[in-house]
């Protein structure tokens, strides 16, 4: 999962989390659209249908080959305010977390946290 892709990990806030899957809100006006990525190793498959965002090479869909740290297995997915993301080993965009309900208790403490300040850590 690169830093190219459709959703501007800096902008999501947590709100439930379990070690390296969790589901956030896009609280931001240009959460419009749905996109999504698979990955197993540095494969990914990705389809986007967010206005501004990346072309892909097939329209709105596309293979990719990214070299981002290689998690065995990575997903993201956004629908509107929701994402949802996992990665097996967790990587840079899916921070280890704990969080149940917008109460984040690890890696920090704090009440609807925004991921940004997770993965600065």
């Amino acid at each position: 999962m690169g830093g190219d892709d459709a959703i501007d990990e800096s902008k999501l806030v947590l709100c439930c989390a379990l070690c390296c899957a969790n589901l956030s809100t896009y609280p931001t006006a240009d959460c419009l659209g749905c996109s999504g990525k698979v990955g197993i190793c540095c494969l990914n498959a990705e389809f986007c249908c967010k206005p501004g965002a990346p072309c892909l090479p097939c329209g709105c869909i596309g293979p990719a080959c990214e070299f981002d740290g290689c998690s065995c297995f990575n997903m993201q997915a956004h629908c509107c305010c929701c994402v949802a993301s996992a990665a097996l080993p967790c990587n840079e965009e899916v921070p280890v977390a704990v969080s149940l309900m917008g109460l984040t208790v690890y890696p920090k403490c704090g009440c609807m946290v925004p991921l940004k300040e997770i993965m600065d850590r």
